[in-house]
């Protein structure tokens, strides 16, 4: 176990490419979980058609993921039929970085740089560096940075675009504090402060962004927020107690009928 740790430190400080500590890449089932992402969106029924809509039409919508491996393949996998129509660019931010101090939310993706070994799973013209836009990739978070300052980052260039809808491939924790940063207080839709977005999960919902003038001589300040009643699970959606139980009475049912 120690050896394989230093190997790991060492490959991290190397920026090498086959980690499977720092910046992991998704398992055999993350990757099904992306795949069947561009499956369900390509005849979606659920109760967020418009949002799927403008989610795969590239004049509608900007696509954007955090600088970790699992992200950008869960991008490229779950919009990967949009992405080969369109050959547009994939937008890789810092700013969707984990929020966490594990291992595996350090990225090895160097600033200006575009993701590194994506594996077989994904296409090889998805894991072309041209694919990717990565002006705003900064590299690895900052070690004494704050999670609050890269969600305050993701939401303002979310404002920059010229396009009415943001797709984002992130991480649960990151959105889990989206939530409980942006939603208003006293306000939980679809208990988002609580739990964490599914693997594989999508959510839509609208951020708004206002100025609040200061008091005295306090600067203004920019705040967002997050429209509770917008809020809606696409796919998947939260995983709540409820949900994991009803999953497991299935799949002991179905089980017990084989």
């Amino acid at each position: 176990a120690v050896a394989a740790l230093v190997r790991e430190t060492l490959l991290f400080l190397r920026l090498d490419d086959d980690s499977v500590l720092y910046d992991s890449p998704l398992n055999d089932e993350g990757l099904r979980q992306a795949r069947d992402l561009d499956a369900v969106f390509a005849s979606y029924a659920g109760a967020a058609p418009e949002d799927v809509a403008a989610a795969l039409d590239p004049a509608r919508s900007v696509v954007c993921s955090s600088n970790l491996r699992r992200a950008a393949q869960t991008v490229a996998l779950g919009l990967r039929s949009r992405l080969d129509r369109s050959r547009e660019k994939v937008h890789l931010l810092s700013a969707l970085q984990e929020i966490s101090t594990n291992v595996d939310t350090l990225s090895i993706t160097p600033a200006r740089d575009a993701p590194r070994e994506l594996g077989g799973g994904v296409p090889a013209s998805l894991r072309d560096a041209d694919r990717w836009d990565v002006s705003a990739n900064s590299g690895n978070k900052r070690i004494r940075g704050r999670g609050l300052e890269r969600l305050q980052a993701f939401s303002e260039w979310t404002f920059k675009r010229d396009e009415p809808c943001v797709v984002a491939g992130g991480h649960s924790l990151f959105f889990r504090g989206f939530f409980r940063e942006f939603l208003p207080a006293g306000a939980n839709p679809l208990t988002a402060r609580d739990n964490k977005v599914a693997n594989g999960g999508v959510v839509a919902f609208t951020l708004e962004r206002g100025t609040v003038e200061g008091a005295g001589d306090e600067p203004a300040q920019i705040q967002y927020r997050v429209v509770p009643e917008s809020l809606v699970e696409v796919h998947l959606g939260f995983d709540t107690k409820a949900k994991r139980a009803a999953a497991k009475a299935a799949a002991k049912a179905a089980k017990k009928a084989a």
